[in-house]
């Protein structure tokens, strides 16, 4: 006779055992659950795509040379378009706010340039 698995085995007086399993305790949330009526994403803080393009254009043509050094830099790879002050410090990204600092990459893939010098200060 097959016996079911979770079941004990029948008594000799052929009754019906019933059995009860113990309750298992439920763990209290720690934290109120989120209301999705009430989230809301963080707004971006970047400019991307053709908008970013336009923006480094016309700050390139502003001004081309790298604000650290003063050298000539070329477009479109011979720069970057940093912020003078970083957004993650309170910056705003805005065309006054931008400057084109130089950027030459190596034959590995490294960068070096007054970009890179001041992205490192700023870390």
């Amino acid at each position: 006779m097959l016996r079911h698995p979770f079941r004990p085995a029948e008594s000799s007086d052929s009754r019906d055992v019933f059995f009860s399993m113990a309750k298992l305790p439920t763990l209290k949330p720690k934290l109120a659950a989120l209301n999705p009526s009430r989230a809301t994403l963080a707004p971006s803080t970047r400019m991307t795509g053709r908008k970013l393009q336009d923006r480094r254009l016309r700050i390139w043509l502003k001004d081309p040379h790298c604000a650290g050094c003063g050298r000539l830099t070329a477009f479109p790879h011979g720069f970057e378009l940093d912020h003078k002050v970083a957004l993650f410090l309170g910056g705003q990204d805005t065309d006054e706010n931008c400057q084109v600092l130089c950027v030459e990459r190596m034959a590995d893939g490294t960068k070096t340039g007054c970009h890179v010098s001041k992205s490192n200060e700023e870390r």
